[in-house]
């Protein structure tokens, strides 16, 4: 009896822990410059799902032999052996050609133009990176599909507009001020009616009251 409790006890602390472990999972945030991007491939006439790095302290952007030979457009790139820059290990970043390439986000249609340059190497850990360069210039990071904010553009108002609003305003002013003086004089009606009202009532009480009297002198 005592085992089975135990049994109980261990089994129940596991199903705890996994449960743990899959809300832990669940709320660790993913990295926010990665994107998901539909690049064009002209043999297979289709957009192709990659990875995209969002690199605004890169100038340059780059995309991995190995993922242009995905594309099946390696034979479209412009040939050309070009040292880009220095990495932090003291190694040249080299480029074996550049090719443009049309792609656009995987939540909107926007389609961008973008010539990248080509980077040799089996151990890239990225497929694309888009260059600061780039990004500021189609303002990449405005768009929802990059994590900015949809913003609706109002059309400019015409001078006609303009006019047809300042008057619409203007008759709007003066129909309040109309309503104004007609509230104002129904009061002021009412308030003299009412005080009509109450001289009417002690003309009349001291009527009464003067007949009354008069009625008692007789008696």
């Amino acid at each position: 009896m005592r085992f089975a409790f135990f049994e109980h006890v261990i089994r129940t602390g596991t199903i705890w822990l996994k449960r743990f472990r899959r809300a832990l999972k669940a709320k660790e945030p993913g990295n926010p410059f990665l994107k998901t991007v539909k690049i064009f491939s002209l043999p297979l006439n289709t957009h192709i799902e990659c990875k995209m790095v969002l690199d605004s302290g890169c100038d340059l952007n780059m995309i991995s032999a190995r993922t242009l030979r995905d594309l099946l457009m390696f034979e479209y790139m412009d040939k050309n052996l070009e040292d880009l820059c220095v990495c932090l290990n003291g190694g040249n970043l080299s480029s074996i050609g550049t090719i443009t390439l049309r792609w656009k986000g995987k939540q909107f249609r926007k389609i961008f133009t973008t010539t990248f340059h080509v980077i040799d190497g089996d151990s890239l850990p990225w497929q694309v990176i888009l260059g600061a360069d780039t990004i500021i210039e189609h303002g990449i990071l405005k768009f929802a599909g990059f994590g900015g904010r949809r913003i609706p553009i109002l059309p400019k108002t015409t001078k006609d507009e303009k006019k047809e609003k300042s008057k619409r305003k203007d008759n709007h002013r003066d129909e309040a001020a109309k309503n104004d003086v007609k509230v104002d004089a129904d009061v002021r009606q009412k308030e003299e009616a009412a005080r009509q009202e109450r001289i009417a009532t002690d003309d009349s009480s001291s009527a009464m009251s003067w007949s009354s009297a008069n009625n008692s002198r007789k008696y």
